[in-house]
C-alpha cells in the first residue's frame, strides 16, 4: 500500500465511524463510552482506589446491573398491570398501601429539597424495592393471572429485598449470596404463569 491508499483509508474509517456515530445519536442507540472515555477515567481516578476494591466493584457491578434490571422492569410490570384503573391509577383509593403512598411522597420530597433533577415524575419511582411487592400483594387479583402463587412471590421478593441492601450499599456479597441472587431471579421468572 503506498501512503495515498493508506490516507484514503484512514479517513474512510473516520468516516464511517463518523457516521455510525451520528446514527446511534439521531436513534438514540447507545453504543457505549467511547475507548478514549474510558481510558481516561481509569488513569485519572481508578489508580487512587485500592485494587482490592477495584475488584470487588467490578464483580459487584454485575449483580448490580441483574438487581437495576430487576426492579424496573418490576416497576413497568406493576404500571402496565395497574393502568387498567386508569392511568391515574396511583391516586384511586384503595390501590396503593398507606405506608407505600406516604414513603413515595417522603422521599419524592426529600429529593426535591436537596435542588437535583427530579429522577421521575411517576410516584412509583420513588417507592423501595419492598414497597413494590406490597403493591402486587394488596392488589393481587389483578396480579394472580400473572404470578402462580401469592406466598411464593411474597417469598422471593423478601429474599431480593435483603439481597438488594448489600447491593444497593456497596456491600460485596459473598458467594452463595451471589448465588442466591441468581437463583431468586431464576423464581422470580418461574413464578410467572
Amino acid at each position: 500500500m503506498d501512503e495515498h491508499s493508506v490516507r484514503y483509508f484512514m479517513l474512510n474509517n473516520l468516516s464511517i465511524e463518523s457516521g455510525i456515530r451520528q446514527v446511534s445519536k439521531n436513534l438514540e442507540i447507545d453504543l457505549g463510552p467511547s475507548h478514549q472515555d474510558h481510558k481516561d477515567i481509569e488513569t485519572s481516578f481508578y489508580p487512587q482506589f485500592s485494587l482490592r476494591i477495584r475488584s470487588e466493584a467490578e464483580r459487584m457491578a454485575k449483580n448490580y446491573t441483574i438487581f437495576y434490571s430487576l426492579e424496573n422492569s418490576i416497576r413497568e410490570l406493576i404500571s402496565d398491570v395497574m393502568k387498567k384503573h386508569g392511568n391515574d391509577w396511583w391516586n384511586v383509593a384503595g390501590i396503593v398501601p398507606k405506608p407505600v403512598m406516604d414513603n413515595a411522597k417522603s422521599n419524592r420530597k426529600k429529593e426535591r429539597a436537596t435542588g437535583v433533577t427530579p429522577r421521575s415524575s411517576e410516584m412509583l419511582d420513588y417507592t423501595n424495592f419492598g414497597e413494590l411487592g406490597q403493591i402486587i400483594m394488596s392488589n393481587w387479583d389483578d396480579f394472580a393471572d400473572i404470578f402462580t402463587d401469592v406466598k411464593a412471590v411474597e417469598r422471593i421478593i423478601n429474599n431480593l429485598n435483603t439481597l438488594r441492601a448489600a447491593i444497593a450499599h456497596c456491600t460485596p456479597l459473598a458467594e452463595d449470596e451471589e448465588l442466591r441472587l441468581h437463583l431468586s431471579l431464576r423464581d422470580w421468572f418461574r413464578q410467572q404463569a
